[in-house]
């Protein structure tokens, strides 16, 4: 009897390895865009920062909105002679940005004009609203319906307040008269 060699493995043919390449990079492939779905679909983890920032916005209920927009209405409207130097303090204590830049030397004309013809002005509410805002808005909108006299004259006003908070003070940033 004849011993017949070992059986041998046939040699890979080169079919065979450009093909078992090509499913290894295709895994490989199929593996690296999975990672990078995965990576870009999961959510910051900024460990809570976002909740503490949404906590940390001072909010502006809407009393301290009619609070403020009634005082600055006052302190722009409702003057004498005696208190026209307390409606100014009065005036840049809630007042803050353009408004109190801007603002600020018109009502110190008005008040000296007042004091310089020892007149009065007085101011009526008719109406005071706050706009719907967000929980967490940065700006909350007070309007002031009034009218206010000074001698013969009568004057209505509508006035849009911007309320915000400004260095850790409520105040009003803009005021627009319609």
């Amino acid at each position: 009897m004849a011993v017949s060699p070992p059986p041998t493995r046939p040699r890979p043919s080169r079919r065979r390895i450009i093909v078992l390449l090509s499913v290894l990079v295709g895994i490989a492939v199929v593996i690296a865009l999975t990672a990078m779905i995965a990576a870009l679909t999961v959510p910051d983890d900024d460990g809570g920062n976002d909740q503490a920032a949404a906590a940390a916005t001072p909010v502006i209920t809407d009393q301290q909105a009619i609070d403020i927009a009634n005082t600055l209405t006052r302190s722009m409207f409702e003057i004498t002679p005696a208190t026209a130097d307390a409606q100014i303090a009065t005036f840049k204590a809630n007042a803050c940005g353009d408004l109190a830049k801007d603002g600020l030397p018109n009502l110190v004309s008005f008040t000296d004009e007042l004091k310089s013809q020892d007149r009065s002005a007085a101011v009526t509410f008719q109406s005071v609203a706050v706009v719907p805002h967000a929980p967490q808005a940065p700006v909350v909108q007070a309007i002031v319906a009034s009218t206010w006299q000074s001698g013969d004259a009568l004057n209505k006003t509508r006035v849009v307040y911007d309320v915000i908070v400004q260095n850790g003070k409520t105040c009003v940033t803009r005021a627009q008269f319609l």
